[in-house]
C-alpha cells in the first residue's frame, strides 16, 4: 500500500532557513536610517543661495545609499522618494530655488543611484542563496546543511531541547550508476529531492550531503516520536522510488542530539548511526543519542 507522511507540504526554497539575526539586522539598520535621518532633519534648512547646504547634502544621499544596501528595496525606494521629495519641496519653497530642471536632473539622479544599489543588493542575495543549493536537485547543500545544525545547537544550547538528524545513503545507487549511467543516475537523484520537499515538514531542513547521501534535520520531535517520524520518511521515500528502480532502498542513521560541542560530532554520531544501519542490512533505520 503507499505509504504517505501526514505532513504539510514545504516550499521547494522553505529548507533554506535564514540566517540567525537576520531579523534583527534588518530592522537594525531600518532604525539606523530613521535615526540619521532625525538628526540631520534641524539642519535640513535652505542657505543663501536657496539649497541645502553642501555636507547635508551628501549626508543624505549617503543615508539613502545604506539604506538601499542595508534594508529591504520597498523600504529603500519609500524612503528615499519620501525624502528626495521633501528635499526639493524644502529648496522650493525657500523661495529662491527657481532651476526646475536642475532639480528634475537630480531627484532623477538620486532615485536611480537607489535603484541601482537595491538591484545589486538582490543580485549579490540571489548569488549567496544559489550558493547555498544544490544545483542538481534544488535542496540545500552541504554549507546551508552546516548552518542549520550550527543555529539548531545554539537553540538547543538556549532552551535545553534536543533535536534529531537523519542522514539517508541510497542503497543499490551505485549500481544504477554502473548499468544505467550517470544521467540515469542524476535523474534518481533529482527524483530524491522532490520526494524530500514533500515529505518533510515546512520548518525542517532537507539537504543533500554528498554523493548519494541526504541530511534531514528534525526538530520539535520527542524522543518518542522521532523513530516513527523517520521510518516514515524512509518509507515513503522508498515508495517514490520502487516504480522506476525497484532494487533502490535507503539506510537511515538516526540520532538525537541532547549535547554537543559543534556541528562536527553531531554528523560524527548520525554517519556512525547510518553505517550501523548498512551494516544491519539494505533498508534499515539505526537509531542513536548522543
Amino acid at each position: 500500500m503507499p505509504v504517505t507522511v501526514n505532513v504539510p507540504q514545504s516550499r521547494p526554497d522553505s529548507s533554506l532557513r535564514e540566517r540567525p539575526g537576520s531579523f534583527v539586522r534588518t530592522w537594525s539598520a531600518r532604525l539606523l536610517v530613521i535615526v540619521s535621518l532625525g538628526i540631520l532633519t534641524p539642519f535640513c534648512l535652505p542657505d543663501s543661495t536657496g539649497r541645502l547646504p553642501q555636507v547635508v547634502q551628501w549626508l543624505l544621499i549617503g543615508v539613502l545609499v545604506t539604506a538601499a544596501s542595508q534594508c529591504s528595496s520597498r523600504f529603500a525606494l519609500g524612503i528615499s522618494l519620501l525624502v528626495m521629495s521633501a528635499w526639493s519641496c524644502a529648496e522650493v519653497g525657500f523661495g529662491n530655488a527657481t532651476d526646475w530642471l536642475a532639480l528634475l536632473v537630480r531627484f532623477a539622479a538620486v532615485m536611480g543611484l537607489i535603484v541601482w544599489v537595491t538591484g545589486l543588493r538582490q543580485k549579490l542575495v540571489a548569488s549567496q542563496r544559489l550558493a547555498r543549493i544544490d544545483s542538481l536537485t534544488g535542496l540545500p547543500n552541504r554549507q546551508a546543511l552546516i548552518e542549520a545544525i550550527q543555529a539548531e545547537l545554539s537553540r538547543a544550547r538556549r532552551f535545553h531541547r534536543p533535536f534529531s538528524l537523519a542522514l539517508l545513503d541510497c542503497d543499490g545507487f551505485k549500481q544504477i550508476n554502473d548499468s544505467q549511467g550517470h544521467l540515469a543516475g542524476d535523474e534518481v537523484l533529482r527524483q530524491i529531492g522532490q520526494s524530500l520537499r514533500q515529505h518533510t515538514r515546512q520548518y525542517d531542513c532537507a539537504g543533500r550531503w554528498g554523493g548519494d547521501e541526504f541530511l534531514v534535520l528534525l526538530c520539535e520531535v520527542s524522543r518518542d516520536d522521532v523513530l516513527a517520524v523517520a521510518e516514515r520518511l524512509r518509507a515513503a521515500m522508498r515508495h517514490n522510488v520502487e516504480r522506476s528502480h525497484p532494487s533502490l532502498s535507503f539506510s537511515l542513521g538516526l540520532v538525537t542530539i541532547h549535547e554537543a560541542s559543534s556541528w562536527e560530532e553531531c554528523i560524527q554520531a548520525v554517519d556512525q548511526a547510518m553505517y550501523s544501519a548498512k551494516r544491519q542490512g539494505r533498508d534499515q533505520t539505526h537509531f542513536a543519542e548522543a
